[in-house]
């Protein structure tokens, strides 16, 4: 038998993922779909805040998981105007998911404490890509949790053992998943059979109230797609309960 009311709940999505700079039609997808987890997305600088600004009139009422993505790209002397606009992020007791490579004085991110979440990067970047780059940053930053990005994983490493060892050194301090696929220009794209069956083998290991949000760009012509997605998402992330079936150990 499986167990799924718990999991279905948890899976959301990023509203870039649905539509880029059109939160507000994303949020309005995911409520007509009754799907609970939303991470608010500014993964552009320049969206940042007008995203921030109309946060009191967003409909979030029905979500029982939000988080917000910041930008991931700017330069250090707008760090301080990033940091001050995401103040309003953190009042409400959301997480904050960060870029590493975009943390340019840790000082300045400090006072978001656990809410703030560092996400483990591709190969595009030089910095949190593995164990050792990540706990460079949890030493400047000890209270941060991370978000675990499957796909940035997977690409480094297609034998999963850096997923795993990541997932194993930092279990306690994994706060969100992020879901997808990415093709051979770095673009988050809808998850492959593989893909699925991969994230198959950390879900036993995952608390149930850490959100998983699905990445995969699905705008455009492949809105078509974010039904069977969501679908696979919540494949991915269901844990069997029937105590004859052993759990993956690592």
């Amino acid at each position: 038998m499986w167990v799924s009311n718990d999991t279905e709940e948890r899976v959301g999505f990023s509203t870039g993922a649905l539509e880029k700079g059109d939160y507000r039609k994303a949020v309005s997808w995911l409520q007509n779909e009754s799907v609970d987890s939303v991470e608010l997305s500014a993964l552009r600088y320049d969206e940042l805040e007008p995203l921030v600004q109309d946060l009191d009139s967003l409909p979030l009422g029905g979500f029982r998981h939000i988080s917000f993505h910041a930008p991931s790209s700017f330069e250090q002397e707008q760090e301080k105007h990033v940091v001050d606009l995401l103040g309003n992020v953190h009042k409400r007791g959301w997480n904050i998911v960060v870029h590493p490579d975009v943390i340019y004085r840790p000082r300045l991110w400090s006072h978001f404490g656990e809410q703030l979440l560092i996400e483990n990067m591709d190969q595009r970047k030089p910095v949190g890509r593995n164990i050792r780059e990540l706990e460079r940053w949890f030493e400047e930053l000890p209270k941060a949790r991370l978000c675990l990005d499957v796909a940035h994983a997977r690409q480094m490493d297609t034998t999963l053992s850096l997923l795993i060892n990541i997932f194993r050194r930092f279990i306690d301090r994994i706060a969100e998943v992020h879901i997808s696929e990415l093709d051979s220009n770095y673009r988050h794209r809808p998850m492959s059979r593989t893909a699925v069956n991969d994230f198959k083998r950390l879900a036993p290991g995952l608390k149930r109230s850490i959100p998983i949000i699905i990445e995969s760009g699905l705008g455009g012509k492949r809105a078509t797609l974010r039904k069977e997605e969501l679908q696979l998402a919540r494949e991915a992330t269901r844990t069997n309960s029937d105590p004859s079936t052993p759990s993956p150990r690592y």
